[in-house]
């Protein structure tokens, strides 16, 4: 092996890590695409095993939801939306807002215990807003059926009921009869977390038998500016045995997808927040959908199911049953949810990401650590510090490799002057100096290959996680999943001048670069001098792109640098004093 390639390897895998540590696992490691339909508007043909009639109900489904969604032309603010129509009001420990009793939609809902900011008089965060807001979202359920002529409840059904209220204490019953003797029944239930319970009924009063597909959607039209980041978000479903996803761009791109599974789940995630549609896990032959349309007041995007057709014959009913989850992507309470409802793999709404081995283990012993400190800043200190513990042995042989190979340079310098034209000849004289001395050249990448996974599983679960979200470490760090607030450049607001907001950087991201450069400062310089050049320049480069992630993330990486200095140093003092110097 020639050691300008073995420099030039090590040189692209620094450059490689370092962009992985900027994009995250799944800029490295894409997901495996789904299966999409380049048509937008037209439903792909179903199995043999699926009568024709499905064909035309999925049809219904999209037709239902476009003229609930594209209908308004005007664009109201949420209280003015939600004033316009009755509801039935809604309350919880977690959860505040109404459902509208026309369309028996869910379209206001907001997230009690989480606020839009650290200030006090912050708003709750809005989830579900109705159809004439600037941001539409909303869920529904309902029935459809590819025989003409039948009424059956839509968008614009006024539903009756005589309860007054849904909490977690009390459901609520709806009532809507077609005059041609179908009469349809919803209960409503809530627990006291994000948890809903939709149970339908419909009754055949009539003397012919109805064929209904029950279906539900989650959909939203226009995605607010905050909703980008680097987790999943978007479409996303557990179909067919695999997690199925689909973010805003690609659908847009691509097109609808289309796929058949017994049981699962389907829905539309955020980075925090999502509402998800739990159906009957048990039912086969379960068709679901992602879209994307343009509307008169932007794109929609929806996320649906449609169960396998059921026959009401005469004096007959028939049921279903589906769950609705509208809230915080709160780990552990999904889990709950995923044993005691036997929802499969629900814990995968949650983009653990390539490494979900590493990401959930984690995830739960920072919690853990959390428990113990009060703080998640002491939290995520005491886990570096067990994670430099753990890998101890391997940095030791690595820096003790690496010192090897900084009393070499002078060896290898002396081998350059002499063979330098010769790269043949200095290749194989630099090899025969390694073995003589026994030092491996390229043992020092051995522990970056190892904290490669460890570090993009954390970054995972400091980006997703909620206790990080708004959560204060010490002094100027009050939110450690926003970047850190302070401005070097500007010295600290006295400062009052324009700059670019890539240089604004705080004092967490100086001192990540600084604890880098300490770092390579102790390792052994490469031949090359231009390599040296860039490599010198990697920390600085690093702290500005670093500087604008989550400060927890950056004061992760800065402590993570002083546990490994101190360890050099160390090892530093233990050899001298075995030399007896």
């Amino acid at each position: 092996m020639e050691q300008n390639n073995l420099e030039k390897r090590n040189l692209i895998l620094a450059i490689v890590v370092s962009a992985g540590l900027l994009f995250a696992a799944d800029a490295l490691f894409p997901r495996k695409s789904v299966p999409v339909s380049r048509q937008k508007t037209a439903a792909v043909t179903q199995t043999a095993s699926v009568s024709s009639v499905s064909l035309n109900a999925e049809n219904a489904v999209a037709a239902q939801a476009a003229a609930a969604a594209y209908a308004p032309q005007e664009i109201l603010s949420r209280e003015e939306a939600v004033d316009k129509f009755a509801h039935i009001p809604l309350k919880t420990p977690s959860l505040s807002g109404s459902i509208r009793l026309k369309g028996a939609r869910f379209d206001n809902l907001s997230l009690t215990k989480y606020r839009e900011t650290l200030e006090k008089d912050s708003a709750n965060i809005v989830l579900f807003s109705p159809v004439s807001t600037a941001f539409p979202y909303f869920a529904e359920f309902g029935w459809v059926t590819s025989e003409p002529g039948i009424p059956l409840p839509g968008a614009e059904t006024v539903w009756q009921t005589a309860d007054k209220e849904l909490t977690d204490k009390k459901e609520i019953t709806l009532t809507w009869d077609n005059g041609e003797g179908l009469k349809f029944f919803r209960q409503i239930s809530v627990d006291e977390n994000y948890m809903f319970k939709v149970s339908d009924r419909v009754e055949n009063y009539g003397k012919k038998p109805v064929t209904l597909f029950n279906y539900g959607l989650v959909g939203r039209t226009n995605v607010p500016p905050v909703q980008r980041g680097a987790v999943h978000e978007g479409m996303v479903g557990y179909l067919g045995g695999s997690l199925k996803e689909m973010n805003y761009e690609k659908i847009a791109k691509e097109g609808q997808a289309t796929f058949k599974t017994t049981g699962g789940w389907t829905g539309i995630t955020d980075k925090y927040w999502m509402a998800v549609l739990a159906f009957d896990q048990q039912a086969q032959n379960v068709f679901v959908k992602f879209s994307e349309n343009e509307t008169p007041n932007g794109r929609h995007y929806q996320a649906d199911y449609l169960m396998p057709p059921a026959v009401v014959a005469p004096g007959g009913a028939v049921h279903a049953t589906a769950h609705l989850f509208a809230g915080a992507k709160e780990v552990k309470l999904i889990d709950a949810y995923e044993k005691t409802l036997g929802i499969e793999r629900f814990d995968l709404t949650i983009d653990f990401g390539w490494y979900y081995f590493l990401t959930k283990p984690f995830f739960f012993i920072l919690s853990y650590f959390y428990s113990l400190f009060g703080n998640m800043g002491l939290a995520i200190l005491f886990f570096a510090f067990l994670l430099r513990l753990a890998m101890f042995p391997i940095a030791n042989k690595s820096f003790e490799n690496m010192a090897k190979m900084k009393k070499l340079q002078p060896k290898i310098e002396e081998l350059q002057e002499k063979y330098g034209d010769d790269r043949m000849r200095l290749s194989e004289e630099t090899m025969n100096l390694y073995r003589r001395e026994k030092v491996n050249p390229a043992s020092g990448c051995l522990p970056l290959l190892i904290q490669i996974p460890v570090f993009f599983s954390l970054y995972k679960v400091l980006y997703f996680s909620l206790e990080l979200r708004q959560a204060p470490f010490y002094g100027w760090i009050q939110d450690l999943s926003a970047p850190d607030p302070s401005s070097v450049f500007t010295l600290f607001g006295l400062l009052n001048w324009p700059i670019p907001s890539a240089l604004n950087i705080g004092i967490w991201p100086v001192l990540m670069g600084l604890t880098m450069w300490i770092q390579q400062q102790m390792n052994p310089k490469t031949p090359n001098k231009t390599q040296n050049m860039m490599l010198a320049a990697m920390p600085w480069v690093m702290m500005f792109l670093l500087g604008h992630l989550a400060s927890g993330l950056v004061i992760y990486w800065t402590w993570s640098n002083i546990l490994s200095i101190a360890q050099q140093y160390a090892l530093k003092f233990k050899r001298k004093k075995a030399a007896g110097k």
